[in-house]
């Protein structure tokens, strides 16, 4: 009787144990989400401020350029003028590719980190 009540309360031990490992998981899951989540929104944000400068830079590009083109004094000018814009702007959308490219790879990377740390290691088979 007292190996039954023995076996008993050691498989109640285990399934408390067991239950409590859980409730540890799961509170440390929604933890990571959290913190991945707070992570995508600020990485989300500079990611946007990228794209925003890198849109104003080019708007105010193409106004300085049709602002220097109405002020041509012959076509040679105007073609010389074309050239060098279109050498620049191909330059700078260059640079901002990389600038943006690179902001993903961090929105990605941030995102992601808080969730790699894995949730493996806390399903244990019981012992």
């Amino acid at each position: 009787m007292d190996d039954r009540k023995s076996a008993e309360r050691r498989a109640s031990n285990a399934v408390r144990d067991s239950a409590t490992r859980a409730g540890e998981t799961a509170r440390e899951a929604a933890d990571r989400l959290q913190e991945s989540s707070s992570k995508a929104a600020e990485g989300f944000r500079e990611y946007q401020l990228s794209v925003l400068s890198a849109v104003q830079a080019n708007v105010n590009a193409m106004f300085e350029y049709a602002q220097d083109a109405l002020q041509a004094q012959s076509v040679s000018e105007l073609m010389e003028l074309s050239a060098t814009h279109s050498r620049r702007q191909l330059e700078t959308i260059a640079q901002q590719s990389r600038e943006i490219a690179s902001a993903a790879q961090k929105l990605a990377t941030e995102t992601t980190r808080p969730l790699a740390g894995g949730f493996g290691s806390q399903f244990n088979p019981m012992s």
